[in-house]
């Protein structure tokens, strides 16, 4: 299957989120061995460990590590929630992201995501990379880290027009979100959606309400550019490219 048709099945014409759903990852060919291999092993890791609510007025967000959070989310499918994959980085030798088990799930997820006969409008089920800023950028090394912006997401507004009231973060470490993603749940909190989130590696079963704290530059007029500052975007729109040697000298570049 060429990559506009993978994009296509989980991006469906008519589909309520699919505008959201980054195009990135899936433009970069297929993955490797390996990487399939971490995707199977990540799915066992995943099975069971969470049951959603009844889909319908609650939507989700997994920032869950590597690809973990999609594992999770194609299981939620069966309850009626629709992935939405956000990655918005490539793939690239010495990543410091390894995206390519995301790759390979967002290929071998396709029957799990079929059987599932979700309807357009099914209730989103967002899906992140908890390990998204992590890595040292070192010269020559692909820096592929990202982070996420509230236009990434649905404004409240939108979220509020297909009948949805609360938000369950779902994370493995704490409850608090991490700094970017705080940026677009305090919007979604201000606006008068409830935010509960559930720390799956504490056993707990049962989501609890969180107030979002208000994280750094938090409606700043430059805060994007200022979150970007040490990333590196490609010309494919996403995030990944070589990090340049500096020269001996420290005036130019190797």
């Amino acid at each position: 299957m060429n990559p506009s048709e993978l994009f296509e099945r989980w991006a469906p014409d008519q589909g309520a989120w699919s505008s959201w759903v980054k195009p990135v990852l899936f433009a970069c060919g297929t993955a490797d061995a390996a990487a399939d291999e971490e995707w199977r092993a990540a799915r066992d890791r995943v099975r069971g460990r969470f049951v959603p609510p009844r889909a319908g007025d609650t939507a989700l967000v997994f920032d869950l590590a590597g690809p973990e959070g999609l594992a999770t989310a194609l299981e939620c499918a069966a309850h009626g929630y629709r992935p939405v994959p956000l990655f918005n980085s490539s793939l690239g030798i010495g990543a410091l992201v390894a995206n390519g088990p995301m790759r390979a799930g967002l290929e071998q997820g396709l029957e799990e995501l079929a059987a599932a006969r979700l309807a357009a409008d099914a209730t989103p089920a967002f899906v992140l990379d908890a390990r998204r800023m992590k890595g040292d950028a070192k010269p020559k090394a692909f820096d592929n880290r990202w982070l996420v912006f509230p236009q990434d997401f649905p404004s409240a507004n939108a979220l509020s027009a297909r009948g949805i009231r609360r938000v369950i973060l779902v994370q493995d470490s704490d409850t608090r979100p991490q700094s970017d993603l705080a940026h677009v749940l305090l919007r979604w909190q201000r606006a008068g959606l409830e935010i509960l989130a559930l720390n799956l590696a504490s056993g707990a079963n049962t989501p609890v309400e969180i107030r979002v704290a208000t994280p750094t530059w938090f409606r700043a007029l430059f805060y994007r550019l200022l979150a970007t500052t040490r990333l590196r975007r490609n010309s494919a729109g996403g995030f990944g490219t070589i990090v340049p040697e500096v020269a001996a000298a420290g005036t130019g570049f190797a």
